[in-house]
């Protein structure tokens, strides 16, 4: 008996190594999304990238960077996290996006943010096709890093997998379906920190 459970246990205790990192009990003090940095080579956009968009409506390029940076800030809004001020934050950081964790951090206490900020990266975004996608394969990180002390409180690390897109008849409403499901699905363990007052 205990020989047929020895390799069930040594497979369990390899899973759990290869885990991220688990989400804290809860997060205090306030976080500030920063913009997602795109490491595709397109643009990804969302919106802005037609003749229409340009001229006529006069919108300028939004892409899944931006996406993803909105939702976040929404998801955890909903959840009951104090998230920073936007127009102070785009005040702050003057349009600069991050380049790794390293370069949220640094670009956090160079802009004077002092609490936590969550740092995403976008490492594939693929459509499975232009028109009617059904799926877009995503890979993305995401990190809560503390700018005054500069230490990791979580990370997650999504593989490449398919994200449905049901209904979308163009790329681009196909690029918010996706972003909205893989941020919710990224953030969903994040809690704040209960209130001891």
């Amino acid at each position: 008996m205990m020989r047929r459970l020895r390799p069930a246990l040594l497979v369990l205790a390899l899973a759990a190594g290869c885990a991220a990192h688990a989400a804290p009990l809860g997060l205090s003090g306030s976080i500030t999304v920063l913009p997602a940095n795109n490491r595709t080579s397109g643009p990804l956009l969302v919106e802005g990238g037609s003749l229409i968009d340009r001229y006529i409506r006069k919108v300028g390029p939004v892409g899944v960077a931006d996406v993803l940076q909105s939702e976040a800030r929404f998801q955890l809004q909903e959840k009951g996290f104090d998230v920073e001020d936007w127009n102070a934050q785009q005040a702050a950081l003057k349009g600069r996006v991050p380049t790794s964790r390293e370069s949220a951090l640094a670009l956090a206490r160079e802009s004077g943010i002092t609490n936590r900020v969550l740092y995403l990266e976008i490492r594939r975004w693929e459509p499975d096709a232009p028109t009617q996608t059904r799926f877009v394969i995503v890979a993305l990180s995401a990190s809560v890093v503390d700018a005054a002390t500069g230490q990791e409180l979580w990370r997650e690390d999504r593989r490449a997998a398919p994200v449905p897109t049901p209904g979308t008849i163009n790329l681009e409403s196909a690029y918010v379906v996706a972003a909205r499901r893989v941020i919710a699905e990224m953030l969903a363990p994040l809690r704040p920190a209960p209130d001891l007052r």
